[in-house]
């Protein structure tokens, strides 16, 4: 019987704060051990774990007391060592305690059974491992002496060693290949962007494309606590440089200074005294981003990728406070199922019909047609970028925010209502263009002579939707207009309820009710709709893309819709018979 073992998420005790501490001081035991057997004792000072936070997040009297209240919560993985006045932790791969003693673990193991008195030679670490280890590194004690020097035991001990040292110090040299493969000069300071390297034997290189390829790299080095990186930046985490509380605060005072938003470059210029010119300036550059990251409690990175820009923690989004963004960013969930980008115009450009929901909230979708040309997040827990949008027709600029996508929410761009509202209607057709600079965009519409016509608004204060005569000089999409002479039942209609608005093919059975020809009877209702009619209503109340609304109509999940097979493009609801 072949049995497997499946890696399960380790379960943390203690308080909130000691949870995640012994979560970060866990990985450092793993980096530690990566290379020990598993059930092989993991022991770390004290004394080193402090000294590894105090590098992480600063100096504080109370270290010392929160890693050991930490760990010690944390029984059932880590064991207190207490020798000589110095305390220690100890674990193993498996994420216990080891069960017998260093000395007297694994006894039946030959190479223990003839122990030596001769001194274990030190391996040579290769010069590319040596910054990815941690200075607290400890060696194991050298085994008592057991037998002579000069006895046969001793002899046959010797011979045992020399095959676990060649062993080690292959597998030392494959993981050096691999650093090397992968282009990263841990000897160097300067940051490198990443590339797509030459990939170790195992990975299906054949089969990956260079995006996959360069994802992987990201990935396993995101995981790598001695590598700091921003963006596609990389860079030997001791190597950055370190900020005091006094460099901090003056950082501090100059975004205040500044409206509370700062690029990155005018901090290492007009705050740290780096000129453009200078060859540290990079350096310096992504160690501002970096060690910023790392203090949430003053700062906020509200940068792309490759351009960094700095704002004081909470501070007021520029979105619409119509709608929270947590849940607009429900409301754009389906978008993460929805990433196949359609033909694009031209490089670096889209075009884009403006919904009903789009033009009340100001907001656009990042589906995969925006998400082409809009910037990557600098950090991987990045929840906002700022950027700006240019109006060649208004003669203005936006400001805007651009949410990234969560695993259970989707993504959008918001800030946009009041250049909506005063210069476009639901159905204008949009054009957005990718600048030189990577957070500026370019919206342009097209201007026509004007036409009125009575379009749908939301009343706000009545809480009803009402038809008013409004003039605009943009372009539309008839498709997605909404007319008083196309859908008169809409008039005096309430948005609906949250909780039928999360439901989006309830919200499509009520859209046929209100915009769609009744074919049945009082005893048996049914109704007809067609398909441009259904997209434009639903997007009304909530944001609905063509292929997702064609799914909930044409999939079979939901059996009260189903198509004409006389129009096309053309769909009934017959809703369910009551219980």
């Amino acid at each position: 019987m072949v049995q497997t073992q499946q890696d399960t998420e380790l379960q943390f005790t203690g308080t909130a704060e000691q949870q995640e501490l012994a979560r970060r001081l866990q990985r450092v035991f793993m980096m530690q051990g990566r290379f020990f057997a598993e059930t092989a004792p993991i022991r770390i000072p004290l004394d080193a774990l402090v000294a590894f936070m105090q590098s992480q997040d600063g100096d504080s009297a109370d270290w010392p007391g929160q890693v050991d209240a930490a760990l010690s919560a944390n029984g059932a993985i880590f064991a207190r060592d207490e020798r000589d006045e110095q305390v220690a932790f100890v674990t193993t791969r498996l994420n216990r305690p080891p069960t017998d003693a260093p000395e007297r673990s694994n006894p039946h193991v030959l190479s223990r059974r003839f122990a030596t008195p001769v001194p274990k030679r030190e391996i040579p670490v290769p010069r590319r491992e040596r910054s990815s280890l941690p200075d607290f590194v400890e060696a194991l004690p050298t085994p008592a002496p057991a037998f002579e020097p000069d006895s046969w035991q001793a002899a046959v001990a010797e011979s045992l060693r020399a095959a676990e040292e060649a062993a080690t110090q292959l597998e030392a040299e494959r993981v050096a290949e691999e650093a090397a493969s992968a282009e990263f000069d841990f000897e160097s300071d300067e940051p490198l962007a990443s590339s797509v390297p030459t990939v170790a034997d195992t990975v299906q290189v054949a089969a990956a494309s260079d995006e996959e390829l360069a994802e992987a790299i990201r990935t396993t080095l995101g995981r790598e606590l001695t590598v700091a990186h921003w963006g596609d930046n990389w860079m030997a985490e001791d190597r950055v440089q370190r900020f005091s509380r006094g460099d901090l605060r003056r950082i501090e005072d100059f975004l205040r200074e500044q409206g509370d938003v700062a690029a990155d470059t005018d901090i290492v210029e007009d705050v740290l005294g780096v000129r453009a010119n200078a060859p540290e300036f990079e350096t310096t550059r992504f160690a501002v981003n970096y060690r910023l990251s790392r203090e949430t409690r003053e700062f906020e990175y509200l940068g792309t990728d490759t351009a960094g820009l700095w704002g004081l923690a909470n501070l007021p989004s520029v979105a619409t406070p119509k709608r929270k963004a947590s849940e607009i960013g429900q409301d754009y969930r389906f978008l993460l199922d929805y990433r196949t980008p359609p033909e694009p115009i031209e490089e670096g450009l889209v075009e884009h019909v403006l919904t009903f929901y789009e033009y009340v909230y100001g907001v656009l979708p990042l589906d995969a047609n925006l998400g082409s040309i809009m910037p990557k997040a600098g950090f991987p827990d990045q929840r906002t970028a700022r950027i700006t949008f240019e109006s060649p027709q208004t003669l203005e600029t936006v400001i805007a925010e651009l949410r990234f996508p969560t695993s259970n929410r989707g993504g959008f761009i918001a800030g946009l209502e009041r250049f909506f509202a005063s210069s476009l209607v639901p159905g204008a057709v949009l054009t957005i263009e990718r600048t030189d600079q990577p957070a500026h965009f370019l919206l342009e519409y097209f201007q026509v002579s004007g036409d009125d016509r009575k379009l749908l608004h939301l009343d706000e204060r009545k809480g009803r939707y009402v038809f008013r005569s409004t003039t605009y000089y943009c372009a539309i999409q008839d498709e997605m207009l909404l007319t008083e002479s196309r859908f008169p039942k809409l008039a005096d209609a309430k948005p609906l309820d949250e909780r039928v608005r999360r439901r989006p093919e309830q919200v499509v059975a009520t859209m046929f009710e209100r915009v769609g020809e009744t074919v049945g009877s009082a005893a048996a209702p049914r109704y007809w709709a067609s398909f441009d009619d259904l997209l434009a209503s639903s997007n009304v109340e909530r944001p609905m893309s063509a292929e997702f609304l064609r799914d909930i109509l044409a999939s079979g999940t939901y059996q009260e819709f189903a198509a004409d097979d006389t129009t096309e493009n053309a769909f009934f609801y017959e809703p369910p018979a009551s219980s």
